[in-house]
């Protein structure tokens, strides 16, 4: 499952708060739905933190955005760590300070044998990420060992190094319908469900009436 948490600076200027107060609620309903993610027996969870493009917010913002992160991974982190739950970031994280970097691979170095599979996507471009893989493939793979057959089991192996199974549903809240960028190689016949819900007041009863839509429908791959 993956979803891309939207909507939390309209919820903040709905309720006339700070858009920081969005981004903190947030971060609380992340951590409900991870966990009740796990409960429910999802096995991968992909969720969209900060996306390449939001490096374009005023640099104030940003600057209390990733200071919120490295709160995160201070302490939120590292519960979802002690609950046996394995954290992997995807990105370019070229523009990320080196100590949320450092911290970022500490993270997934100690709970890479933990069960459930959390994966953050931040500072992630999908444009990006399938540029950054061709590139990988073109280094790794001569024309020789390359045919038609072959070249997207190959690229698969390198854009998606940790053997993550593409999402069968992707949840956007806020009331948006499209993808903005978001693991446009992965979700080829993902279901997209889309809510009108603001990130900040998606509960488990919202998760459940997701799954419960998705349940219903009859997916046919093309067939």
């Amino acid at each position: 499952m993956a979803i891309i948490m939207d909507g939390n600076g309209r919820w903040a200027r709905q309720k006339n708060l700070p858009k920081s107060f969005g981004y903190q609620k947030g971060i609380k309903s992340a951590q409900c739905i991870i966990k009740y993610s796990k409960k429910l027996g999802v096995e991968y969870l992909t969720l969209y933190a900060f996306s390449l493009e939001n490096w374009q917010r005023p640099k104030d913002e940003i600057a209390k955005l990733m200071d919120m992160f490295r709160e995160y991974l201070k302490k939120d982190i590292e519960k979802l760590i002690a609950e046996d739950i394995r954290i992997i970031f995807i990105g370019d994280h070229s523009k990320l300070d080196e100590d949320i970097k450092i911290a970022m691979k500490s993270a997934e170095d100690r709970s890479s044998q933990n069960s459930f599979c959390l994966v953050i996507a931040m500072s992630y471009g999908a444009r990006d990420e399938i540029t950054r893989s061709i590139l990988k493939f073109n280094e790794k793979h001569n024309k020789e060992s390359v045919n038609k057959n072959n070249i997207e089991e190959l690229f698969e192996s390198i854009i998606n190094p940790h053997q993550i199974p593409n999402p069968d549903l992707l949840i956007r809240t806020s009331g948006e319908k499209r993808l903005s960028n978001f693991l446009l190689w992965q979700i080829a016949y993902t279901e997209l469900y889309f809510t009108s819900k603001c990130w900040p007041d998606f509960e488990k009863q919202d998760l459940l009436d997701a799954i419960d839509n998705f349940n219903k429908r009859e997916r046919k791959y093309g067939k």
